[in-house]
């Protein structure tokens, strides 16, 4: 047995713990999801920030769970911003220079224009 090294909550293996042997560190899931959830909005938060903090089509400034990143060119989209959590920032900004920052209104009519195009 094992204490979260976040809640210190006794840990049964198998039941409510992910544990990192070769640290020697445990942690529980409820830390866990709350720990990757901070690490999300931060990234999120920095990443509405380098691409300059308002949206590129209305010019609205918005709280950050408001924008959406628009691959400018979809087939160099390698994954979604959101899939690159837990990458580096380096690999995230690569994917961030393909984007163009749009609040989710615009970006609804952006994908809407897009289809209205091709059919």
């Amino acid at each position: 047995m094992a204490n979260c090294y976040t809640c210190n909550v006794v840990l049964v293996e198998g039941e409510n713990w992910y544990g990192k042997k070769k640290k020697r560190t445990y942690i529980c899931k409820a830390c866990d999801v709350a720990n990757t959830k901070k690490l999300r909005n931060e990234k999120k938060i920095k990443a509405v920030e380098y691409l300059g903090g308002k949206c590129m089509k209305c010019g609205g400034e918005f709280p950050p769970y408001v924008f959406d990143f628009h691959h400018r060119d979809p087939s160099e989209k390698d994954r979604s911003i959101g899939s690159l959590c837990s990458s580096s920032w380096e690999k995230i900004k690569v994917e961030l220079d393909k984007c163009d920052l749009l609040c989710a209104n615009c970006h609804r009519i952006e994908h809407y224009e897009e289809r209205s195009e091709d059919g």
